[in-house]
């Protein structure tokens, strides 16, 4: 979510979340033009987690819950408050994590997205499901699986 986050002085055209979705791949693109490879990783929200009880302590006012869809307005909306509901922000995870693979399907560059506890790719790796809560503990976990196949192949079953 930093990318988003960073995101909080949306310009005029972001007036929608496929608008905010487009402007967040550019971005991501533009960031990692140089890169081969990307990894994405979303942190996932869990209803009953310490981390999760922490994040309510932190929101202060009553959190919004928005649906995410491609016509979901955000004008008006600061970017700060559109993220208040956790349930926003893991389908906003999803949403734009769906929206990078499908960019990237035909891309030279690998791109693999993890949100939720479900990894994937742009090509044909095999991730097995995670119930890592933060995004970098989640991070170093993908890095080894990933470091393991290209220098070993696939893991035996």
């Amino acid at each position: 979510m930093v990318l988003v986050q960073q995101m909080t002085k949306k310009s005029g055209t972001i007036s929608i979340v496929k608008d905010l979705s487009q402007h967040f791949i550019d971005r991501l693109l533009t960031l990692t033009e140089d890169f081969d490879e990307v990894i994405l990783v979303f942190d996932t929200y869990k209803a009953e987690s310490l981390k999760q009880k922490t994040r309510e302590k932190r929101q202060g006012k009553d959190p919004i819950q928005y649906q995410i869809a491609d016509d979901t307005s955000t004008k008006q909306i600061p970017m700060g408050r559109f993220l208040s509901h956790e349930k926003t922000k893991a389908d906003l995870a999803k949403y734009l994590a769906d929206a990078v693979l499908k960019k990237n399907a035909n891309s030279p560059k690998l791109v693999i997205t993890s949100v939720s506890g479900h990894t994937r790719s742009n090509r044909t790796l095999q991730f097995e499901e995670n119930n890592h809560e933060d995004a970098d503990t989640l991070m170093m976990s993908i890095l080894n699986v990933y470091t393991y196949r290209l220098w070993c192949g696939p893991k035996p079953q």
